[in-house]
């Protein structure tokens, strides 16, 4: 869907959704894509120089026979100057489309009494189970500072609630997960006083915080996320040999574990053969 036809549209949660994925999808992390057209313009650069000298040691003239013919300076550096230019020149064009795309939804959210800044501000209805278990996941193996005081004032998570990795203490589409749900929702209506910290182009691109379409892929790839972030934590509990499990993990975690782990495998499986298939 299109920002023209989301502007027509009823703006119900599946367009706010659409519009929070469109929003979200602009903001490719704009350190990577400077480091990928980098890779393109050092790749055209020795492409071009290769051609280059083997063009003057086909056809250049030759003083002595088996004597290799020397390139002129002047077109080496021009090879360089096309593959920097390459290199700036498709950066900037990516910059300027992500820019004007971001600023197109940006609109259609505020056009729909959304701020496009603060996902959260009228609760974590756009976000899907997995997204917030994956954010919530992230959040729990995360250091003392800023991005953790963000994901706080932002979603609501705090240490003492009822989420907990190895073995996950919570599913998606389960009550509990509408509990925590109801709980992350209270934390922020309690610290509503506070100023939330907006999530804007450049953070988005760095940390992945706005609400995702939830397809079917995406919801895999959260999940994946989370469940392997529970078996490491169970690996560094209870042993780095599975098969020892049930010596070592206490009898009420068991089968939670034995279940984190057998998801993260199955999901390694079935995203493996999608890219093979894809």
């Amino acid at each position: 869907m299109s920002v023209e036809e989301l502007k027509t549209a009823s703006f119900g949660l599946e367009e706010e959704r659409v519009a929070w994925e469109g929003l979200a999808a602009s903001c490719a992390g704009p350190i990577r894509r400077l480091g990928a057209f980098s890779l393109v313009g050092f790749v055209f650069f020795v492409a071009a120089t290769t051609a280059v000298v083997l063009f003057y040691n086909l056809f250049g003239a030759r003083y002595a026979d088996g004597v290799a013919v020397a390139v002129p300076r002047g077109a080496f550096y021009t090879t360089m100057l096309l593959g920097l230019a390459l290199a700036v020149g498709g950066y900037l064009a990516w910059l300027f489309k992500s820019l004007h795309s971001f600023r197109g939804f940006r609109r259609v959210l505020l056009g729909g009494g959304v701020d496009p800044e603060r996902p959260t501000a009228e609760g974590l209805k756009a976000y899907s189970d997995e997204q917030l278990l994956e954010l919530r996941s992230r959040y729990e193996r995360m250091p003392a500072g800023k991005l953790r005081d963000r994901l706080e004032r932002t979603f609501g998570f705090h240490k003492d609630d009822s989420f907990s990795l190895g073995p996950l203490s919570v599913l998606p589409g389960t009550f509990e997960m509408g509990s925590l749900r109801m709980e992350w929702e209270t934390q922020g209506i309690l610290r509503s006083g506070e100023p939330m910290p907006p999530i804007g182009w450049w953070t988005e691109g760095r940390r992945r915080l706005l609400p995702r379409k939830p397809n079917e892929v995406r919801k895999l790839v959260y999940t994946l996320r989370y469940t392997d972030a529970s078996v490491r934590e169970l690996k560094r509990r209870y042993g780095y040999r599975t098969e020892r499990w049930h010596a070592t993990v206490p009898e009420g975690k068991l089968f939670d574990a034995v279940r984190d782990l057998e998801t993260s495998q199955r999901i390694h499986v079935a995203l493996g053969r999608r890219s093979l298939v894809s």
